[in-house]
């Protein structure tokens, strides 16, 4: 109660009602300052906290339910107090009851991204002898629709769908998920074509809900957020999502444990890999779409607002002329860029080490165990620290726990064995990734234009996803110049491994020399915060930023595209003329 009373005292004046200076009733004839307190003290006494109203809720569903809720009348809402003093603190609330569907949603994200991830890899390698090459188009072609999200929130700003613009949009995409989980499941056991492009299919539906989620995440922010407590929500969501993700590593782990497995020397109990997209399309069904009748939807602001695809351009485009905004983004491109995934790790792990699906899914489960941690620390100890220094230390972390690989390539573990070794790089890397992980979430966000929240906010958080996907496709071509081949790897040949995994870490140093950088016009190339930020996007502009933003973004996504599909149907077509023993 006394944090949300603070953040009701600190919202906007246009969204509280029955107000006098910003709280109480409005003061008699003759009542002097200590009277006004005295009845702002019982008012605030007599207030009890908001509940489910059910007759309410049927009367919204049956007649108000595709209307946008109206924050200037949110006191006739089923979600309230019993004397309808209005109390929008709610809003910023994920785990108030009106945001249930918001909750879930996040919980199921996480379990989306874990669950099939670590099964199918090791299906993929040990069942299909996939290569590396063919591995990493998979993780790439799912990665792949992270990058598609500034069309989606392009989409669900601009074109209603059966009169609205989010919830149905967010059903949409999660009846997409259910469908391509559901077909693999018929399919039983898909060779890699299917594999690599119904898993595209299932990632794109539940980002385009995602998308939805995040914008509906900014825009109850605007509203129920104060200025101190700007991406709390924002990082409630996402702590929410790293706990279904530990969820979703370890059903991934444990339940694929069936004949395949045992096989190859699993403990052999737990269901085949058909089973797990039945229960990934059910876990759906289940969850999230029922909570559809709760789930509502803020106006979409029209006061100066990007109605139109030109007029949206144009804003964007003015947004992104500040060199307060494109000249950081370009080193968040370049910093993701950089760290770049071995291609060949996971075909090393399964192939040359004999990880387990259930061994390397512990490490999936362990590392989502830490970036929930990640998280928590950021929010607990890092919320306000200086983003250089969370940035400068974060990356040296990683980078030494990656050229600590090369010792496990090397079988110079020590004490330790490869898999305890193995299992401390995933924890440790995990942790402090997650805790840099939320400032390039929020840098930008008080900058965002109103009323374009779903696509700007997708533009912004897209750009570092298209940066990563460049970083995937390198790491692929990077498997014609090294012997990776699984049955180089079987043998025990690991030079090209190591040669790949000293490149990879050595790319990653580089971002570190620019944490600090400045323009010659004294613009940072990485802000210290939130005020640091908005006190660059000033005057300074040059059209030359939202030009070189567009190429590398769009160039990016089709040159992603074009080649992980390639991939996906011609697994052999990467490196012509090379010894590629992964065809099946």
């Amino acid at each position: 109660f006394p944090a949300a009373l603070a953040r009701r005292r600190a919202a906007q004046q246009p969204f509280l009602r029955h107000t006098c200076a910003g709280r109480g009733l409005p003061a008699r004839p003759g009542m002097d300052d200590a009277d006004d307190k005295e009845r702002e003290a019982l008012l605030l006494r007599s207030k009890t906290s908001p509940r489910f109203h059910y007759d309410d809720w049927r009367r919204w569903l049956a007649t108000r339910y595709r209307q946008p809720l109206d924050p200037h009348k949110i006191e006739d809402f089923w979600w309230r107090s019993d004397d309808k003093i209005v109390d929008d603190a709610w809003l910023a609330d994920l785990f108030a009851v009106p945001n249930w569907s918001l909750l879930s949603h996040y919980v199921n994200i996480g379990i989306s991204l874990m669950m099939g991830a670590t099964p199918v890899t090791y299906y993929l390698v040990e069942t299909l002898r996939a290569s590396p090459a063919t591995v990493n188009t998979y993780a790439a072609l799912t990665y792949l629709p992270w990058c598609l999200k500034f069309f989606y929130g392009l989409q669900t700003d601009l074109v209603p769908l059966l009169g609205v613009h989010r919830r149905s949009y967010y059903l949409l995409g999660w009846l997409i998920y259910v469908i391509c989980n559901l077909w693999l499941a018929i399919l039983g056991t898909p060779d890699s074509t299917a594999i690599l492009l119904l898993s595209f299919g299932y990632t794109a539906g539940f980002m385009l809900a995602d998308v939805v989620a995040d914008a509906l995440i900014l825009e109850c922010s605007q509203v129920g957020e104060d200025a101190n407590n700007k991406g709390r929500m924002r990082t409630h969501a996402y702590y929410v999502r790293a706990v279904g993700m530990a969820l979703g590593a370890l059903a991934g782990s444990c339940l694929f444990n069936g004949p395949t497995c045992a096989d190859s020397g699993c403990w052999a109990w737990g269901l085949e890999l058909a089973s797990l997209f039945w229960i990934q399309s059910a876990l759906i069904l289940v969850t999230v779409l029922p909570l559809l009748l709760t789930m509502y939807e803020l106006p979409i602001r029209t006061t100066g607002v990007a109605g139109d695809i030109r007029t949206l351009w144009e804003e964007t485009f003015e947004f992104l002329r500040h060199d307060g905004v494109w000249i950081p983004l370009m080193f968040l491109f370049f910093y993701n860029f950089c760290f770049i995934a071995n291609p060949a790790w996971n075909n090393f792990l399964f192939l040359g080490l004999n990880f387990t699906n259930f061994g390397y899914g512990m490490l999936a489960f362990a590392g989502a165990l830490l970036s929930v941690a990640g998280l928590w620390a950021y929010e607990k100890f890092f919320f306000r620290s200086s983003w250089r220094q969370l940035y400068l230390w974060v990356t040296f972390v990683v980078v030494v726990f990656s050229f600590l690989q090369v010792l496990l390539v090397l079988k110079k573990t020590g004490i330790f064995s490869p898999y305890a070794f193995a299992m401390g790089d995933t924890v440790v890397v995990a942790f402090v990734q997650n805790v840099a992980f939320m400032p390039m979430c929020i840098m930008f966000f008080p900058m965002i234009p109103a009323g374009a929240e779903g696509t700007v906010y997708a533009l912004l958080s897209t750009w570092q996803n298209v940066a990563t996907e460049a970083g995937y496709q390198l790491g692929t071509y990077l498997t014609c110049v090294t012997d990776v081949s699984d049955s180089a790897i079987e043998e025990g040949k690991w030079a090209g491994v190591l040669k790949l995994t000293i490149i990879c870490s050595a790319v990653q140093i580089l971002p570190i020399f620019f944490i600090y950088a400045r323009t010659p016009g004294g613009i940072c190339l990485l802000p210290d915060s939130v005020d640091a930020t908005k006190a660059q996007c000033d005057d300074r502009k040059s059209s030359l930023g939202p030009w070189l933003f567009y190429v590398l973004f769009f160039g990016a996504i089709a040159f992603s595209l074009g080649q992980s599909l390639w991939l996906a149907v011609n697994p052999d077509g990467l490196c012509p003329g090379g010894d590629d023993d992964g065809a099946y």
